[in-house]
């Protein structure tokens, strides 16, 4: 089983912001687990989700796990999610195409907070 990872953004229009989620993508890639791992933001920037789903079928996976990276269950979480997956599901009916929670709820979010605000330095 090809299993792939798709780190999914909001996009930015600024140069350079999505630095971050391409980074996180690098180090999954380094981490291990998933043979296929890849990023894609919803606005302003590429890839966007189809396209990330596309190359990840390209490459051969045959489960891919979307993990929304935001904060907040806005818009994007609570209606552009469910829907990219409803279309994915459609377009990949052999492809397992599972989404997670948005980064923001998992429980280790209080911790990563606490751990900013201990490091803090003045800016």
């Amino acid at each position: 089983m090809e299993k792939a990872i798709i780190i999914l953004g909001h996009g930015s229009r600024q140069a350079d912001a999505d630095s971050t989620i391409r980074r996180i993508a690098a180090d999954i890639r380094s981490i291990g687990g998933f043979e296929i791992v890849a990023h894609a933001f919803l606005q302003h920037t590429r890839p966007g989700p189809e396209e990330a789903l596309e190359q990840c079928v390209k490459e051969g996976a045959d489960m891919i796990v979307i993990v929304p990276f935001f904060l907040q269950p806005g818009g994007h979480v609570s209606k552009d999610v469910p829907a990219l997956l409803q279309k994915a599901r459609g377009s990949y009916p052999r492809v397992a195409i599972r989404v997670t929670e948005f980064v923001g709820s998992h429980p280790l979010m209080a911790r990563i907070v606490a751990d900013l605000a201990e490091k803090s330095q003045v800016l």
